[in-house]
């Protein structure tokens, strides 16, 4: 850990709080960086490691996968969210970030978070598309019209008994 320059308290695994675990990602980054650097120029002493063996220093893999990979991989998509789980001085308040106050947060609020800026970006992007088109409705309006005009035009129409 320490030709990596990983601190030795990121490979406690009994903090599971937020700040904690984003540091664990941004070191697992940089060790991955460090020790692709000092296995080009010669330097690493030791076995050959795997991204896993990376990994497993900080948490078990399936963990990785299923929470940091794939949740803190998005965050940089959102300064505030960084900022707040840098947990420096400078840090925006809880509120600010999170719309609430709470004493932990958890993975599954970051995955809301998330969720919930996917969702209004999503949204304004549809809207956007409908503008530029000239469309109004929901695609589900949209379809059904759709789906009427195809059948005038064959003549075919389902009959209700």
């Amino acid at each position: 850990m320490s030709q990596l320059g990983i601190a030795f308290h990121l490979a406690d695994r009994s903090d599971h709080s937020l700040h904690i675990a984003y540091q664990k990602y941004k070191a697992y980054l940089e060790a991955c960086h460090t020790y692709e650097m000092k296995v080009a120029d010669g330097s690493w002493i030791g076995n050959k490691l795997t991204a896993v063996d990376l990994i497993q220093l900080f948490v078990s893999k399936s963990f990785w996968h299923s929470h940091y990979k794939k949740l803190f991989s998005k965050v940089a998509n959102y300064p505030d969210m960084v900022a707040w789980l840098e947990n420096g001085s400078d840090r925006p308040a809880d509120t600010t970030v999170w719309g609430v106050e709470k004493s932990v947060y958890y993975f599954k609020d970051l995955e809301a978070f998330l969720e919930q800026k996917e969702r209004k970006k999503g949204k304004g992007k549809l809207k956007a598309k409908d503008e530029k088109r000239g469309d109004e409705g929901s695609s589900k309006k949209k379809k059904k019209k759709k789906k009427e005009e195809g059948q005038k035009k064959t003549g075919s129409k389902k009959q209700v008994k």
